[in-house]
Order: structure tokens, then C-alpha cells, then sequence
């Protein structure tokens, strides 16, 4: 059982994201924890990728998150130009819709909100298709053999790096590995979180925390971690892991707190 004498709850992601769970953890009176331990940065071209003179680049673009969109942002103009020419978006999750919408993407065809099982349904039949993937460098390359296999011809580009944050000071890494809950958005996350908290206290807590997972790929990395007590929404979202946060947490006891 989480001590319910102790309110507080770590959000360990990016910066800006799972802002919907942290609004709502704040709201039902938990001391919400920003840990942000992770951060991503653009892989930087010093002219337009070859890739993207083809006609069409693609004739299916699946995004599967909002640092992608904020990589496209900050590209020269004559890229974003050629990206806007695919005939169809596929995007995961309602906020990834939404950064293309308004990023100036606007033939988002598809929202799937799940995780690859859910994406691969809901694209359909894919072979002879022409898919651009952009992604990460930690996200790998499976989604895009997953679609090789199935006869699409995938365009897998590396276009952000996920970036760790610093190791933090004893005192803080003291204060923070003794949070009782933890949210967990990825296994980039929670790699950067042990680089904050450091081997020792990390494999001290990691094994006694409630842990709340974001899809099938954190759960599997946080219990190769040694978490004992993982929990994970059925669906990779944020709306199903704020759902599975209100049933499982409720509201805290005591005053009400602010989100730091």
C-alpha cells in the first residue's frame, strides 16, 4: 500500500510533457514532483536531407510524438516545405495532433492513441506503401521493421536525440528517491533517472517505490530495473494513465498542495 502519509509523487519525464496527469494529481491534492530527466535536442543537417527531395517523400508520415513536431519547428523552411507535400499524417496521441495542427500540418488523417499494436491497426494495410518514420535515437528501429514486414517501404530517420540530465547533488537525490510514487513516462525517463539519482540510490528505491508506468516498453524496463510494484493503463496515453492514476490513487489526505 503507498503510505498515505506522505502525498508527495514524482513525475519523472520531460519538462513539458504528462501535463494532463500532473494537473490532475495536483488538483486531487498530491504534491506533485517535477524530475525531468530527460531533454531532446535536434539532430542537426547543415542543408535539407536527401531524402526529402524524393516526389513524394512519402505518401504516409507517422509521428509519434510532440518533440518530433518541435524538431520540425526549428528546421529550414525548404524541409518543413517538402514535409507538408505527404498526402497523410498518422499521429499518436491527441497533443501530437495537435503541436502538427498547429505547426502547420494540417492533414493529420489518423489519431491513434495506443501503442505500436494500436498505431499498426489503426494505419491498416501498408504494403507498397511509402512510410516516413521520424524518431529519436533511443526510440529504435522496430516500429519501422514491424512495417518492412508487412511490405511497406520505410523511410527511418533519426531527427532528435534524447538528451540525460546531470547527476543531482546528494542532498536532492536523498529528497527525491524518497518519494513513495513514481510516474515513469519512458525507459529514456527513467534511464535518466537513475543518471540523477546515481546507481546507488537508484537500485536502493527502485525496488520499494509504486511505480506508474507509460506502456508496455516502460513497464518491461522498469521491472528489468527491479521495480516490484508496476502499474500500467491498458492503452499508452496520457488519458488512460491519468484514468489508472484517479482510480488507483485518489485524492491525498490532508491540505492541498501545489504542483513545484
Amino acid at each position: 500500500m503507498t503510505n498515505r502519509s506522505d502525498r508527495r509523487v514524482a513525475v519523472v519525464s520531460r519538462a513539458d510533457s504528462l501535463t494532463g496527469a500532473v494537473a490532475h494529481l495536483s488538483a486531487s491534492g498530491w504534491t506533485v514532483v517535477r524530475v525531468p530527466t530527460i531533454a531532446t535536442e535536434p539532430v542537426r543537417s547543415s542543408g535539407v536531407p536527401g531524402w526529402t527531395r524524393r516526389r513524394p517523400v512519402a505518401d504516409l508520415w507517422v509521428v509519434t510524438s510532440r518533440a518530433v513536431v518541435d524538431t520540425l519547428r526549428s528546421a529550414p523552411r525548404e524541409w518543413r516545405s517538402a514535409l507538408r507535400s505527404i498526402p497523410s499524417i498518422v499521429a499518436v496521441g491527441p497533443s501530437t495532433a495537435r503541436a502538427l495542427r498547429t505547426g502547420g500540418f494540417e492533414r493529420v488523417g489518423i489519431v491513434s492513441d495506443g501503442g505500436s499494436r494500436e498505431l499498426l491497426r489503426a494505419i491498416g494495410p501498408v504494403r507498397g506503401r511509402r512510410i516516413l518514420h521520424l524518431r529519436s535515437d533511443a526510440a529504435g528501429s522496430q516500429l519501422a521493421q514491424r512495417l518492412r514486414r508487412r511490405g511497406a517501404r520505410v523511410i527511418d530517420r533519426v531527427v532528435y536525440r534524447v538528451v540525460p540530465a546531470a547527476p543531482a547533488r546528494a542532498a536532492a537525490r536523498t529528497r527525491i528517491g524518497s518519494i513513495p510514487v513514481w510516474v515513469v513516462a519512458s525507459p529514456s525517463a527513467l534511464v535518466g533517472l537513475r543518471r540523477v539519482l546515481g546507481d546507488a540510490e537508484f537500485d536502493r528505491r527502485i525496488s520499494t517505490v509504486r511505480l506508474f508506468a507509460m506502456g508496455e516498453r516502460t513497464t518491461r524496463a522498469a521491472r528489468s530495473a527491479g521495480a516490484r510494484r508496476v502499474e500500467a493503463p491498458s492503452r499508452s496515453t496520457e488519458e488512460d494513465l491519468t484514468n489508472l492514476l484517479e482510480q488507483a490513487l485518489g485524492d491525498a489526505p490532508g491540505p492541498r498542495s501545489r504542483t513545484r
